[in-house]
């Protein structure tokens, strides 16, 4: 079994990584213009010759050792994430971005927080409880919202959690007293963030 550690890459390296993935990224690359293709393009190129110099890659394009492991865990997509959002519903790349995939919520293989520089830390066999953490995040978020932002930053007004299932995907919206479903054909809310993660698993 592969011991657990840390694979730390650039925005440019995940890109690379994210060809190879075949469909299954869906984490956002904050320095890269993603719409553009040239820039992606030269994105990946560049990410290619870095992951070869870190022997992470082969000069094919062929993800090797820890790269190979992360990509190994990528699996179809993120089972789980969370992240933060303004009163517009934008992502909030300052505030925590977390992805899990495995073969449940409770049964994860790989962690991948993003950081709002473009650096990807992936966790290869992270510690247990990593859903319940998140869940505790939304819980706080629901008892006392979010600190004011310093002046000119973008402000989080929600933490956005879903679930990957079998049936489709799930999530709820979260701020200071509220917690409803979002995205979803059947509008609900909650008195509580354990009720809505209840409904997010059921």
């Amino acid at each position: 079994m592969t011991n657990p550690y840390t694979l730390t890459l650039t925005d440019d390296e995940a890109a690379a990584l994210a060809v190879a993935a075949n469909g299954a990224w869906r984490t956002p690359l904050p320095t890269v213009d993603m719409v553009s293709e040239a820039d992606m393009a030269r994105a990946i190129l560049r990410g290619r010759r870095s992951l070869v110099v870190r022997d992470l890659a082969t000069p094919e394009g062929a993800a090797t050792g820890e790269a190979a492991e992360v990509l190994k865990r990528l699996g179809t997509g993120p089972r789980a994430m969370f992240i933060l959002v303004d009163e517009a519903g934008v992502w909030v790349p300052a505030g925590l971005t977390l992805y899990l995939y495995g073969a449940s919520v409770d049964d994860v293989e790989l962690s991948h927080v993003v950081s709002a520089v473009g650096v990807h830390y992936f966790r290869v066999l992270p510690p247990r409880r990593q859903w319940l953490a998140l869940t505790e995040l939304a819980e706080a978020v629901f008892a006392d919202g979010f600190t004011a932002a310093a002046a000119g930053a973008q402000q989080p007004a929600a933490a956005l959690l879903t679930v990957v299932r079998a049936d489709g995907i799930r999530g709820i919206r979260v701020a200071q007293g509220t917690a409803a479903a979002s995205f979803d054909a059947v509008p609900a809310s909650f008195d509580s963030v354990p009720a809505a993660v209840g409904w997010l698993l059921a």
